[in-house]
């Protein structure tokens, strides 16, 4: 499996399609989550609740992928989004890390999301 068109794929049928349900194509159920000083397992009804909450929270959203690093099963995406348009649209950076097994995204390694874009 090319992970990088998997990240892809994964970007433009979830969250450029603003499609939260299209999740079920992508993430494990359950999915291990990563983050800042805790592991979270999440259900794939979780995961699809907290894309509709990101989704929700930025009706106009473009990811932007700068870097992808694929080793065996984990693929890594360094990403600008920008929120909203014109000249109130703020720009945000971000890295995550993604193992992917049997076609689905099984663990996720979160760094908090930064202003301004990758320079």
């Amino acid at each position: 499996m090319d992970l990088a068109d998997f990240l892809q794929r994964y970007t433009d049928d979830v969250y450029t399609a603003r499609d939260p349900e299209a999740a079920a194509r992508y993430i494990a159920d359950p999915c291990l989550r990563h983050e800042h000083g805790r592991l979270v397992t999440m259900s794939l009804a979780e995961n699809v609740v907290r894309v509709r909450a990101f989704l929700d929270s930025a009706p106009a959203a473009t990811f932007t992928t700068r870097v992808v690093v694929q080793d065996g099963e984990f693929v890594t995406g360094c990403y600008d989004v920008t929120i909203g348009e014109g000249p109130d649209a703020q720009v945000l950076s971000g890295i995550e890390v993604f193992r992917v097994v049997d076609g689905k995204i099984a663990e996720t390694w979160n760094s908090t999301v930064q202003p301004g874009a990758w320079g």
